[in-house]
């Protein structure tokens, strides 16, 4: 049996690379001290001679007036005290060197013979001075290497000058620049190399956690947890991957409960259609069991009436099946609508015309309100016709005698809308019943007493979205209910 090799992780991999880079950085780092620090080291050395001999011609001139030469060799000998291979001088306006009386007679004998001739040092920075971070030899002459220098003067007039002298070659790396702490500041080297290692490894942890947390996100997410989240994302790239991850569980929550509920209302439509069907079925079914029995005796009006419930109870069927599959259609799309210009007023008003016999018959009264200008639209005018022809059945159901129902379209739009509202005096739609009024084969508590099937404000909703308008239904104090239509106007 093969063993599956596992791949390494994150961590291990970033582990690798970090502390490879670090060792890589390391090395480099020891090249370009031992390889470079020693022009900089004596660089920083020169510049602090450069200090110093300012602060030395101060503090000569003030002795010239209350101590000799050996005040100035003690005061020499001070400043360069601790420093191996450097020295301090003092050098006379007539040529004279006075050092510090630890070097022999002869080295001061040898740099007055060398600065013979030589100007005396100019302010640091003015015209002549020398640079004074790198060392010079006076005329190009070899010796002692005059590192920096700086002019001294006493009640106005130049008395001499300082100068700060390398005696042989600068000492080794390991003691500059900084003497004693030389060897403390290599050792800090290698401990700031472990600081960065474990600075590093902690980063890198903090990294894979959070990464742990995104791959047990989509695991959750994976096994059908839609509600699973990541929980204060933080700004990064990280943190940007967490807020991707859950307005995806959000999009994937939506879909799911998108699918239950289309389930649930194909379950829910299957069942209205086999309750709607079965009930004029099982008139047919019992009325012509009836007829056919030959022990039933029946007079002829008897079975007039009975081939007239039958008719009545097949016409209820086919109304139904029409409907269902109008609706339907309109609710995949697949009425090809016929729009043109039409003045939506003048056909309300020849619809409304049109019902004026039923609704006499069924003692209401049918009015229509408000002014009679044209109300222009782009629309299918047979499915507008068929809309204003559900809402007056609809309320000619519902609106018991004697009752009103009025017809008002604003022909004046407002936001770029006609608004056709149909109202009644009648009981109103019951307040549980407001939400579900456009459903399909919702009838609410009054189904009892109607003969609807159910699909007639559904088919209005669906033919008004397809214009790209909307409906809307409301109940009116003190009683009646008023629906009111929305379409946009040319």
């Amino acid at each position: 049996m093969k063993r599956r090799l596992r791949s390494p992780s994150l961590f291990v991999t970033f582990a690798g690379a970090f502390l490879g880079v670090l060792v890589l950085g390391a090395l480099l780092q020891a090249f370009v001290v031992f390889r470079l620090g020693r022009g900089l080291l004596e660089r920083l050395d020169n510049a602090h001679a450069a200090f110093a001999v300012r602060e030395l011609a101060t503090a000569v001139s003030e002795l010239l007036e209350r101590s000799g030469d050996s005040g100035i060799r003690a005061l020499l000998e001070s400043y360069g005290a601790g420093r191996e291979g450097s020295a301090y001088a003092y050098r006379t306006v007539d040529g004279r060197v006075v050092m510090p009386s630890r070097f022999p007679t002869r080295l001061a004998l040898h740099l007055e013979r060398m600065l013979a001739g030589a100007p005396p040092a100019a302010p640091l920075g003015g015209p002549g001075s020398p640079d004074p971070f790198g060392p010079f030899h006076p005329r190009g002459q070899r010796g002692p290497v005059i590192v920096a220098r700086h002019p001294v003067e006493h009640s106005g007039t130049a008395a001499g000058e300082v100068l700060a002298l390398r005696l042989g070659p600068p000492p080794p790396l390991s003691t500059q620049p900084f003497g004693p702490h030389a060897g403390l500041l290599l050792l800090s080297l290698p401990l700031a190399i472990l600081l960065a290692a474990v600075a590093g490894l902690l980063v890198f942890r903090t990294l894979l956690r959070r990464l742990r947390e995104l791959e047990t996100l989509a695991g959750r997410i994976s096994e059908g947890d839609l509600a699973a989240r990541v929980h204060d994302p933080a700004p990064d790239e990280i943190g940007r991957l967490g807020t991707a991850l859950n307005r995806m569980t959000e999009r994937l929550a939506l879909a799911r409960d998108t699918v239950v509920e289309s389930d649930r209302q194909r379950r829910q439509l299957l069942a209205d259609i086999s309750h709607e069907l079965g009930t004029p079925l099982t008139s047919i079914q019992g009325y012509t069991e009836t007829l056919l029995d030959p022990g039933v005796q029946l007079s002829d009006a008897e079975r007039q009436a009975y081939l007239r419930n039958v008719v009545e109870a097949s016409q209820r069927m086919g109304f139904l099946i029409q409907d269902l599959l109008e609706l339907t259609r309109f609710e995949a799309g697949a009425v090809a609508l016929v729009k043109e210009r039409l003045d939506w007023t003048a056909l309300s008003r020849n619809t409304m015309q049109r019902f004026q016999p039923q609704y006499e018959d069924a003692g209401l009264q049918l009015v229509w309100e408000g002014p009679a200008a044209p109300a222009w639209i782009v629309a299918d005018g047979r499915r507008i016709e068929q809309v204003v022809d559900n809402l007056l059945v609809n309320a000619l159901r519902y609106v018991p005698a004697p009752g009103r129902v009025t017809l008002a379209l604003d022909s004046a739009p407002a936001g770029g809308q006609h608004r056709l509202v149909v109202a009644d005096d009648g009981p109103g739609f019951p307040a549980e019943d407001l939400q579900h009024v456009f459903d399909r084969f919702y009838r609410g508590s009054r189904a009892a007493i109607t003969k609807g099937s159910g699909l007639g404000l559904a088919i209005v909703k669906e033919i008004v979205r397809q214009h790209g308008g909307a409906v809307s239904a409301a109940n009116r104090g003190p009683r009646g209910a008023v629906v009111t239509v929305e379409l946009p106007a040319t």
